[in-house]
């Protein structure tokens, strides 16, 4: 099946990706859910961002029952909105293909806060958000040390410490 899906990726023009094994690869954690608290403008605005998503420790359970998942690494220079949201949108439509080719449980995490909408209306709630077939949390909100993760996948990752440097982002489909 991994041959069929690496097929699929390729379709869809991601090259920098790999596959990990979430149990052994990803690092869950509730420091990062306090960093999304105690740090994130989106804190209780979005739908798919805490406290709209479940806790860290539900979240650590549904992803470690994934046997396989892929890691997708995104090098941005300087981004926009706009490319942001076509990334996203790939992305959806790549786990909604791979959904169709018999993968049922695919669950796309990614990169960050949901922005398919200009304004989320949705108020910190699931129940509000009127995307709730393409919205997805960030892996992030779902307590991922996207850092730890992306370094145990091989990625060379650091805090970006200007808007100068290249920011380096992280995206994940969990596989059954």
């Amino acid at each position: 099946m991994n041959d069929k899906i690496d097929w699929i990726v390729r379709q869809h023009g991601f090259t920098d990706y790999k596959w990990i094994v979430p149990q052994k690869d990803i690092v869950v954690s509730r420091w990062v859910r306090f960093h999304c608290e105690f740090g994130c403008k989106n804190y209780g605005k979005n739908g798919s961002c805490p406290p709209a998503v479940p806790s860290v420790e539900e979240c650590q359970k549904m992803i470690y029952e994934y046997e396989n998942a892929i890691i997708f690494h995104f090098c941005i220079q300087s981004e926009d909105n706009e490319d942001h949201l076509k990334r996203l949108l790939r992305l959806y439509e790549l786990e909604r293909e791979i959904f169709l080719a018999g993968s049922y449980k695919v669950f796309l995490l990614q990169c960050s806060s949901c922005i398919l909408c200009n304004d989320c209306l949705a108020g910190g709630t699931r129940e509000k958000c009127i995307n709730k077939i393409k919205s997805r949390p960030g892996a992030d909100a779902m307590g991922i040390d996207i850092y730890q993760t992306a370094h145990n996948a091989g990625y060379p990752v650091q805090v970006v410490k200007s808007h100068d440097e290249t920011t380096n982002r992280f995206g994940f489909l969990l596989i059954e």
